[in-house]
């Protein structure tokens, strides 16, 4: 039987195949250079992140080493009955008063059991030992105690005058005896720490360095009889 063009099946009724999708280069093309924008922002930031760690680490491990230093003294010298001002040599020499008050060594003197005054310890800067030959100009703050054991307290200092005897109101004393009872002893450290311990920056590595200052004034609780 023959079909008449009214009866047969219209093309509307047949099934449409689904639409094929698909990113243009252009798209693809984008999202890659958002992907490493991406990326590398996170790599910079964690740089970034890494460098500021290793500046913070290096400033607190100074300024950490040097507040110890401060505080030992501190405690020493608030324990003691004299304290004097002068300057130390290890080469035999040992401690001398000096005259103005101003010096690289502090010696402090208590009175024993028995009454009599005796050399507690001494604090001095060692300018026969440099740090390194790379640093001939940095020298450690060490303690010398009264048995005769020798302790590093800080490294890197720069500065010679480390300690300076002084009256109420910060004038120097130069008199020995004008500071034996009432005397304030004041402690400047100044050091340079290498702030880049992983690798040199610039020629010679100078402006790798970063510089710190601790000061500090301390009176004695004790007075000497």
């Amino acid at each position: 039987m023959k079909l008449l063009p009214a009866n047969m099946p219209s093309h509307r009724a047949r099934a449409v195949p689904p639409a094929v999708s698909a990113f243009t280069v252009v798209e693809m093309v984008t999202v890659a250079a958002i992907l490493a924008v991406v990326v590398i922002s996170m790599v910079e930031l964690q740089i970034f992140a890494l460098r500021i760690y290793t500046l913070a680490a290096t400033k607190t491990t100074a300024t950490e080493t040097g507040r110890k230093a401060l505080n030992k003294m501190r405690d020493a010298i608030r324990s003691a009955n004299i304290a004097y001002v002068g300057t130390y040599s290890t080469s035999g020499g040992g401690f001398s008063l000096a005259t103005n008050g101003i010096g690289n060594a502090l010696q402090l003197i208590i009175d024993d059991t028995n009454g009599n005054l005796t050399i507690s310890n001494t604090f001095y800067l060692d300018l026969n030992q440099p740090v390194s030959a790379d640093q001939p100009y940095d020298f450690p703050l060490c303690y010398r105690d009264n048995n005769g054991q020798v302790t590093m307290l800080v490294n890197f200092l720069t500065n010679y005058y480390i300690f300076q005897a002084e009256d109420y109101q910060g004038n120097c004393l130069s008199n020995s005896s004008a500071y034996q009872n009432n005397g304030v002893i004041h402690v400047t450290m100044q050091f340079d720490q290498w702030e880049y311990p992983v690798g040199f920056i610039g020629g010679n590595a100078i402006n790798s360095y970063d510089f710190y200052n601790l000061t500090t004034r301390v009176t004695r609780r004790c007075k000497s009889q």
